[in-house]
């Protein structure tokens, strides 16, 4: 059973059960807290400890560390508790440029927060699962575990294609940036992209064209459409955008846990160009399945250059398209779960 939307879904033999509260609520936070807390009210909690008592599971999988407020409840039902972590929460704070002022002291003291909460929850639990070997070496440094790896899988499987697609007919290169649209290292990347990749690529690709997709953008974001640069946002269906890109650009310089917007344009044989922080963890090699770059100006010569090459190009969708399903499509993360499960400690 998992706390979500009301119903069966899709998956045979799951259902769900409400807990009565929406996402937008759980970050009303208040004074004081870190930015990883969640406001978690306690009505919520007493939901979730009669849908355990009813339901009486042998195992709980709890994703995000912000949850970490019902944890006290669900250690007294006798079940087994697994922390899914989708970041290392306390070294993505770290990654965010600390300046020697009360900002940069603020930050620092709220990354210390987070890392002290993040060991108290971690030991609290029989195991933890994170989606990449660099979280489980980001753990296993500080003595934390015991760690399973399993890969965040490819979303919205049923929509793609399983059969590689043909490549869209445009004059080109259509490049495409998705992600949330609000969240402060893709309003960076996508402002890299507008400004400084992109005006590099149209120097030799006149009729390149950029959108920017996703929820809720930023006013720095919305700033950026032009001619040559389109936002679309809160799109009810990627999979138009998805047909009709040439590319995925990628240009993250901080950021953590595994890329879905990078898996999901492979699996629609959509090439990526990217930083290699951006395809952390996926396990991907530059020239095979992806194209890696880390400045802005390596960035934009690896699309000119694989615009002018549509051989290399043709390859690398064929290859990307069969990396996606190959290691990231639903037959081998159920595979990966299972095998996490039966790796937790019994009691």
């Amino acid at each position: 059973m998992i706390a979500g939307s009301e119903g069966v879904t899709d998956v045979a033999r799951v259902t769900t059960s409400h807990l009565g509260s929406d996402a937008e609520a759980l970050y009303r936070l208040p004074p004081g807290s870190a930015s990883i807390d969640l406001a978690i009210d306690p009505r919520r909690i007493e939901a979730l400890e009669r849908v355990v008592q009813e339901f009486r599971p042998d195992l709980i999988v709890v994703e995000h560390l912000g949850l970490h407020p019902f944890l006290p409840m669900l250690r007294q039902c006798g079940a087994r508790l697994v922390l899914d972590l989708h970041n290392v929460e306390s070294d993505l704070a770290g990654q965010i440029r600390q300046k020697r002022d009360w900002f940069g002291a603020k930050r620092r003291r709220e990354q210390r927060m987070i890392a002290a909460l993040e060991a108290q929850v971690v030991a609290s639990v029989d195991a933890v699962w994170v989606c990449s070997g660099e979280d489980a070496a980001r753990l296993g440094k500080r003595g934390l575990g015991p760690v399973s790896i399993v890969p965040n899988g490819l979303p919205r499987a049923g929509a793609a294609p399983r059969r590689l697609p043909s490549e869209p007919d445009a004059a080109g290169p259509e490049l495409l940036f998705i992600g949330h649209l609000g969240y402060t290292p893709n309003v960076v990347a996508c402002r890299s992209l507008a400004r400084r990749i992109l005006p590099r690529v149209l120097r030799s690709l006149a009729q390149a064209h950029v959108t920017l997709a996703g929820r809720n953008p930023a006013r720095k974001v919305r700033r950026l459409a032009s001619g040559s640069v389109q936002i679309v946002a809160n799109p009810d269906d990627l999979a138009p955008l998805l047909r009709g890109a040439h590319m995925t650009v990628v240009p993250l310089r901080s950021g953590g846990g595994t890329r879905f917007k990078i898996i999901e344009a492979m699996a629609w044989g959509v090439p990526v160009v990217a930083t290699p922080l951006a395809a952390e963890g996926l396990g991907l090699r530059h020239g095979h399945d992806i194209l890696l770059a880390e400045s802005d100006s390596g960035l934009a010569d690896l699309i000119t250059a694989l615009w002018q090459d549509p051989a290399r190009r043709s390859a690398l969708r064929t290859q990307a398209h069969a990396t996606a399903w190959d290691r990231f499509g639903p037959e081998r993360i159920d595979q990966a779960v299972l095998a996490a499960i039966e790796a937790v400690p019994t009691r």
